[in-house]
């Protein structure tokens, strides 16, 4: 499959954080765990096909791709919890990530149409580890987003380590906690739902409960996946 510089370009943004933040995985010889995960990381990029033009979140499979290979190259295989820390922390580390992050409105107008037709096209997809979704319930800074097919869920479940799905899908929480818009889901693919149904609300526009609901949401999501809730924060 082919990288793309955006692709390219997550090795040498998340390098210093990924060194910095692997003694969470209990991790001795860091340099020598990000050398080797680098390694499989180049493996199986190079045996995944390429996308075709129906295709989506290219940069989220990469994501799946690179943080399976830093899990296999662990020589003890740290919990879904370590994991869950690890990812959170080197992904926010790099300042212009979390600027960015922090800037990004999934809410606007402008991005849910984009969602809505990025939808529309998933619904061609033929990769085999790729996303078919669709926009619903759109509404005012708020919409729904009904995933039936995730690259991540079916990418890591092929190299059998379904079990670390959830500490990549705690992050969609983390990214509305430092974001615009709150995020609830009450069912994912990775713990066993028939949809991954994602709802995104303008923090400028949420009521009290809805607020709530996401911590609630959270909270529930954590426990279906193996995860402690405090060990989801932000």
């Amino acid at each position: 499959m082919k990288e793309g510089f955006l692709i390219k370009a997550n090795w040498l943004v998340y390098r210093s954080a990924i060194l910095k933040h692997l003694p969470l995985l209990g991790v001795k010889d860091s340099k020598k765990t990000f050398r080797s995960a680098k390694a499989i990381y180049r493996s199986e990029m190079k045996r995944l096909p390429e996308y075709g033009k129906y295709d989506v979140l290219k940069l989220n499979l990469s994501h799946a791709v690179m943080l399976g290979a830093i899990y296999e190259s662990c020589e003890e295989k740290p919990t879904v919890d370590r994991l869950a820390r690890f990812y959170r922390e080197f992904v926010l580390s790099p300042g212009v990530v979390h600027y960015a992050f922090s800037k990004n409105n999934m809410v606007s107008n402008k991005r849910i149409l984009r969602e809505r037709r990025q939808g529309e096209k998933s619904q061609f997809a033929a990769h085999p580890y790729t996303w078919q979704y669709k926009v619903e319930q759109v509404g005012e800074r708020r919409f729904t987003a009904v995933f039936t097919r995730c690259g991540i869920c079916d990418y890591l479940s092929s190299r059998g380590l379904s079990h670390i799905i959830p500490a990549m899908c705690a992050m969609d929480y983390t990214f509305g906690e430092v974001g615009k818009h709150y995020f609830l889901r009450k069912q994912t693919l990775a713990t066993g739902g028939k949809v991954c149904d994602c709802t995104y609300i303008g923090k400028d526009i949420a009521s009290a409960e809805e607020a709530a609901e996401s911590l609630q949401d959270k909270y529930d999501e954590a426990s279906r996946g193996g995860l402690h809730f405090e060990n989801c924060q932000p």
